[in-house]
């Protein structure tokens, strides 16, 4: 992967993914071992897999139905690349359809309004709440996330004061402390706070996996005053 960019402005990302190991025979990996599923707990899908090639698609499609029949709660972040999705429509007919399934839904602004075609965040997120998902929580970048429930619950994240040099793994940290709390069983509240505070601390480290925080980095910034709106 390389990255291009300087600190005021999103990098550039390029993936190369054609013809890979994985993009040719992703169903290999789909042993009845891994789709028994067992000690599972939850199942997260990214929509690049989808749109890497026909074959990691049907094994992300396999791995989905595996996970709703045994009952596994799933969270899916559209996570677009655009060049890999030739043909827009059809992009989001499968993104669309999947994010239906899916018990959270987490995309980005710019990415919900491409996909559904509303503008505002609720409209957003009530355009999945009524196919089918039972919680969308959108990112609003700096302006930090908001979540939604299928019950009506609805929730504002916090803003943390940090200074972002990288942008690049903050959607995947704001998932991963999103999902923790989500699994922990934590309040709609809790859990967008969390993701936003582990998405926060992301942005002050250049890379992606290796920016990602300890638990006691996201508890200390979390245990600080709120910053004002």
């Amino acid at each position: 992967m390389f990255k291009a960019g300087g600190a005021d402005s999103d990098p550039e990302v390029l993936q190369v993914r054609h013809a890979s190991a994985f993009a040719c025979h992703a169903e290999v990996l789909l042993t009845d071992e891994v789709l028994s599923l067992e000690g599972v707990q939850h199942l997260h899908l990214s929509g690049i897999v989808l749109g890497i090639s026909p074959a990691a698609r049907a094994a992300a499609l396999t791995l989905l139905d595996a996970a709703l029949n045994a009952g596994l709660s799933v969270s899916f972040d559209p996570n677009l690349r655009l060049n890999l999705w030739p043909d827009r429509d059809e992009m989001r007919g499968v993104i669309n359809t999947v994010a239906g399934r899916a018990s959270v839904v987490m995309p980005g602004l710019a990415e919900g309004q491409l996909l559904t075609g509303r503008n505002k965040p609720d409209d957003i997120a009530q355009f999945y709440l009524r196919r089918g998902a039972h919680e969308v929580v959108i990112k609003l970048g700096a302006q930090g996330a908001r979540g939604w429930t299928g019950d009506g619950q609805t929730a504002e994240s916090r803003s943390f004061a940090v200074t972002p040099i990288d942008t690049v793994g903050a959607g995947d940290g704001f998932a991963a402390g999103y999902l923790a709390a989500f699994l922990a069983g934590a309040s709609l509240q809790a859990r967008v706070d969390q993701g936003a505070a582990v998405g926060a601390v992301v942005t002050t480290r250049r890379g992606d996996l290796a920016a990602m925080p300890t638990r006691a980095e996201v508890d200390e910034l979390l245990a600080q005053p709120t910053v004002p709106t």
